[in-house]
């Protein structure tokens, strides 16, 4: 049997090697367990070889052994040891945390390296060697023939931070006495720094012009008047916010309609290893630009204020640009880069204008909301690379030779000669002056 995750049942996950090939499966089943109102999550891993129905039979005999049991008064069976015990509970622990979906599997990937081993078996070369591993062979997912699948493909930097961090804070919850091991293992390192790839906001409007404002229509359905996607874009390349924070606002928390001014909710951004106590500082206020206001009245309006879909989103701005395209080619104008993400288009946009219009980067840290003004240099960076420009072309002008007609020679009764510019005779100036007294 060769399914992926997205033929498999609920409770059955395919598992790969670093490699890329196929390892085999992890099935899971919850069973009624004293002390855990939702049931306590049994796990079993079956070869390649294993079909679909032996699986749920092994999930089908869990349920039924459970329930059996707690009739019965029995005690039940123990699930997972060592390591992977810990990573169940450290799961329970942080099931609040925000991005929990994301730190699940993260930890799910460690779970899968070190199994049910003890954690004082864990050395940390272990860990730099997965480390490395990811960074080099990966796999990475990625879409084909509109499917997600495995590549031996690397992985950035900042996926592995994520994995590692994910490691670190397990670590910290479960055993908060002893020595991290895993802050021995530097995080990657950015090999290039992040560069703006902003647009100019004339070029943000010309795409949203082609996104349609209609909703896709379901099977048997119609189209109905209202795209959350185009009010999303247009909200985020007018306020600099990101996809998460314009999922969580609230019109009567977070927006100053009188002040001009919104709250967006902090970001969760990572921060390097060996860190310290620090307390999490309140978001602030910022203001908006007024041309925002009618287009966060109706982003409130639609009910868009709601977490979605990243990858929906970006594919709805790809069309966009796809078509936007379509009618640069018929008018000769410069196509837009079809490699720019919906991030570029939004965030990276308002900052770049913000830099090239002000010129001040502590404005651009206040409208960005960033924690310090080294973070805007990506922006004011961008700005100043367009007036650097701007002055080597003058600078080129100015320093190329330019003919000068002299009369005494040539078919049109003069010659063309470089023009070379008199020597300053500084005391002739002051003899001139001298005389003009």
């Amino acid at each position: 049997m060769s399914k992926t995750n997205g033929d498999l049942p609920t409770g059955i996950k395919a598992t790969y090697w670093p490699d890329g090939r196929r390892r085999g499966y992890r099935v899971w089943q919850r069973v009624p367990w004293p002390g855990y109102p939702e049931g306590r999550l049994l796990t079993k891993r079956f070869g390649h070889a294993a079909t679909v129905t032996a699986m749920q039979q092994w999930q089908e005999d869990q349920r039924v052994d459970g329930r059996r049991r707690v009739d019965a008064g029995l005690p039940l069976p123990s699930v997972v040891t060592g390591f992977a015990e810990s990573a169940e509970k450290y799961l329970e622990a942080v099931a609040a945390m925000t991005e929990f979906e994301q730190r699940r599997y993260h930890i799910q990937l460690w779970v899968e390296l070190f199994g049910e081993r003890d954690r004082k078996t864990i050395a940390s070369h272990e860990i730099r060697a997965q480390r490395d591993a990811w960074l080099t062979r990966g796999p990475r997912w990625v879409w084909e023939k509109k499917q997600r699948v495995l590549k031996p493909l690397p992985l950035s930097p900042q996926e592995v931070c994520l994995r590692l961090r994910a490691l670190e804070n397990l670590w910290t919850v479960m055993w908060p006495n002893e020595p991290n091991l895993v802050r021995e293992v530097p995080e990657p390192q950015q090999t290039s720094r992040p560069q703006a790839r902003g647009q100019t906001f004339a070029d943000a409007r010309e795409v949203l012009e082609q996104m349609p404002d209609t909703t896709t229509p379901t099977k048997g359905g119609a189209a109905e008047i209202g795209s959350l996607s185009r009010i999303r874009f247009h909200v985020m390349w007018l306020t600099g916010l990101t996809q998460r924070q314009i999922g969580l606002l609230d019109e009567a928390r977070d927006v100053d309609y009188v002040a001009g001014t919104i709250t967006p909710p902090l970001r969760l951004k990572g921060r390097p290893s060996q860190r310290r106590a620090r307390p999490r500082r309140p978001p602030k206020p910022r203001r908006f630009i007024p041309a925002a206001e009618p287009v966060l009245r109706k982003f409130f309006a639609m009910g868009a204020n709601r977490p979605f879909s990243n990858s929906s989103f970006g594919r709805t701005i790809k069309r966009a640009v796809a078509a936007a395209n379509l009618r640069r080619a018929a008018r000769g104008l410069p196509l837009f880069d079809e490699t720019l993400r919906a991030y570029d288009w939004t965030r990276h946009t308002f900052g770049t204008e913000a830099a090239r219009l002000t010129k001040d980067p502590k404005a651009v840290q206040a409208l960005m909301g960033h924690a310090t003004v080294d973070q805007s240099d990506v922006y004011t960076g961008a700005a100043n690379n367009e007036k650097v420009d701007r002055a080597i072309a003058a600078l080129d002008r100015l320093a190329r030779p330019r003919p000068v007609v002299v009369a005494g020679g040539g078919n049109l009764g003069g010659n063309v000669t470089t023009h070379v510019p008199p020597a300053f005779d500084q005391s002739a100036r002051l003899v001139k002056r001298k005389n003009t007294q």
